[in-house]
Order: C-alpha cells, then structure tokens, then sequence
C-alpha cells in the first residue's frame, strides 16, 4: 500500500470466491472487486481451501489472504478467527494501517475488534442476516460483538433493520444504513418450459422448501409434466427431512437435487428453468430473486422481509401465504397467464438494471469515505 491518497479497506469475510455459500460471499466477492477497480485499495482477510496461507493479487489494488481453520488461526469452540495470529500474520505480509475495517462474516469478530483497537479505525459490520443458533450460541455472541462495536452497520433491507433491532433492541438506529446488495446483469432470457421450475437456496426451514414440494406433489395431479430442481444444502435433519417426503410423495421422478455448485455454474442455470420459485417464510433480501430477474427468468415469490422492498406483482407473481395449496395456485397463475408473465419480465429486467454492481458500489464508497473523514483521524 504505497499511495496515501487512496481509500485503504480491510474486508474480513469466510466467504470469497471460489468458496461461496450465499449471498454473503456473493457481496463480499463483488463489492471488493469493484472498489478495487473504483482505485480503492482492498485487501481481503478470507478462509482458503488450503492448509496453509495462500496469497493472491488480482489487480493492483486488490489483495487477498486466504487462512485455513486451522488450530494456528481458528477457535473451533468460538467460532471465531484468532485475532492476534491473522493480524500479526496480515502485519508480517507488509500490511498497514487501514481506513475502514469492513466485515462479512461473525468469525471475524475477535479479529475486527483487535484491529479496531490497534489501527484506531472504524468498524463497518454488512449483517447480512441474524445468527441462525441464536444470540447465545457461539456465531450470537461473535455477532453481538460486532453489533457494537461498529461504528456502521449496513443492511440490504429497511426489514433487516428491524429484525436486527429486535434482538439488539439497545442499538441506536443512527448506526443503520441500508445498502441493497448488487446483481450482475444477464445477457440472455429464459426460453425454458414453464414447468421446468427452480428453487436456489440453503436447505433450512424459513426457506420453505418442504412447502414447496407438498405443492409440486398437488400439481403433479393435473400437470404431468412439472418439474423442480432443487439447488442448495444446509441442515442435515432438514434435508433428510423432505428428502424423506419427496418419497412419501412419489415424487423421486419430478424432482432433482443439485448440491450446491459453484458460483458461476449456478448463475449459468438460470436461463434453463421456466421460473424460478422463493417460498421463503423471511428473507434479509433474497439475492436469488433478484439474480433471476437480471437473468429474465420468470419469478414467482413471496414478498416476505426483505423482498417485498423489490419484489411486487409488477414484476413477479406473487405467493401470497407459504402453504403448499398457495404456492401451488401461484405457480398454475403463472402459468396460465403468459402475456402477463412476459411483461412482468420486462419489468423485472428494468428493477434488476437499478442494482448493478457499479451503483451498489459507490453507495459503499460513499458511507466509507465519509465515515473515515468523521472517525478515522
């Protein structure tokens, strides 16, 4: 880092390409890329695949330090980084003095605060949702940790804010900004059957997939044809649980499971699906939805938490209740009504347009440039 004149980032996140789980990963991955090509200087503190450290630079402003969880770097009982290892590792690659810490991921917790204390610097903490076990499981307590001690915390939903708040009902509100996340545009629309349908998505219970397939059970009745891919992993008792019912049902033939794939594999399966479906019961934001309207693949979606703040009937037919006959109807409307889902298409392209990359990105920019002349003097 030689030029003081460019705006020093510090990202801490467990996900980063290629190991991406979600929309977490996606974030972290996309918005270091495109500050670095903004001339913002980025280094990148991030798990690798490796045994060892492994360092990378993509561009010049761009740099990327890869730990493994090892016992030298990572508290399994914790859950967290060890804070004195990475830094004084980071410290021992030629790294100084930052001007923004921004953090992704809760194992980084420990690590963010020691830097905070050392660098004297703010903490910008991207809660990208709440810690799943709870506040008094280990990745709770990382969080709550991160919780206070940012001077920012960025959400991608006005509804994030609020769910934030009711497990840390103490926070200021003045510590919130909301910053959607960002979506590549696609290049090509879906020419699929209507009844090729895809769900994307971690495997867990808010997520609605058990209900998804009791619907595709009530339309295999009617439409022999319907069939759902179903992309993602999470919770071994959840998966093992409508696994179990895709068999109770008869439905092994109409359904098929694709762990999850790799980034870029994912992105390239969009335009071979006549939908794409999120039954999901809540959702920070849902980067999946917005990923398929840049793709122009229909959508049919709730419009809980935060994807009622883009998602509407304008641009996607909408689940109005997560129960399997609901669902069911939604999709039978979409079907039933193709000149209404090729406008909603178009409609979607345009809302996707209003989230790219580059917008998403001098928004961040922006809050870190203005919080470093505020705090970090």
């Amino acid at each position: 880092m030689q030029n003081d004149n460019k705006l020093k980032v510090l990202v801490m996140t467990n996900e980063y390409l290629p190991k991406i789980i979600g929309g977490l990963g996606i974030v972290a991955t996309h918005l270091s890329i495109a500050l670095s090509q903004n001339g913002v200087e980025v280094t990148v503190l991030c798990t690798g695949n490796s045994n060892q450290l492994t360092i990378s630079k993509p561009n010049d402003n761009l740099r990327i330090l890869r730990f493994p969880k090892s016992t030298r770097y990572f508290h399994r009982t914790k859950q967290s980084f060890k804070a004195k290892a990475i830094l004084n590792t980071v410290s021992s690659k030629g790294f100084t003095k930052p001007d923004i810490i921004h953090v992704h991921s809760t194992d980084f917790a420990d690590t963010a605060k020691l830097a905070k204390a050392r660098f004297h610097v703010p903490i910008v903490y991207s809660c990208h949702s709440m810690a799943s076990q709870g506040a008094l499981s280990a990745p709770g307590k990382n969080q709550t940790k991160l919780i206070r001690s940012a001077s920012r915390i960025i959400v991608p939903s006005k509804w994030q804010i609020g769910a934030t708040r009711r497990r840390y009902p103490n926070t200021n509100i003045n510590k919130f900004s909301v910053i959607p996340h960002g979506v590549k545009p696609g290049t090509s629309q879906s020419m699929a059957a209507p009844t090729n349908l895809l769900y994307v998505g971690r495997l867990i219970p808010s997520k609605g997939v058990d209900v998804l397939i009791r619907a595709i059970g009530l339309l295999s009745r009617t439409h022999k044809d319907v069939r759902l891919t179903i992309v993602g992993s999470g919770l071994i008792s959840y998966q093992r649980k409508i696994r179990a019912l895709t068999r109770q049902m008869g439905l092994t033939k109409r359904i098929r499971w694709v762990k999850k794939s790799k980034y870029g594999a994912v992105q390239r399966m969009y335009t071979s699906y006549g939908a794409v479906i999120v039954p999901s019961k809540k959702e920070s934001f849902c980067l999946v939805a917005l990923e398929a309207m840049a793709n122009g693949v229909p959508l049919v979606s709730t419009l809980s938490g935060g994807l009622k703040e883009f998602v509407n009937d304008q641009n996607a037919q909408i689940i109005s209740t997560v129960n399997s006959s609901e669902i069911a109807r939604a999709i039978k409307a979409f079907w039933n009504n193709p000149s209404l889902t090729k406008n909603r298409v178009r409609n979607a392209h345009s809302t996707a347009a209003r989230y790219n990359w580059s917008t998403i990105t001098l928004q961040y920019e922006s809050l870190f440039t203005n919080l470093n002349k505020v705090e970090g003097q």
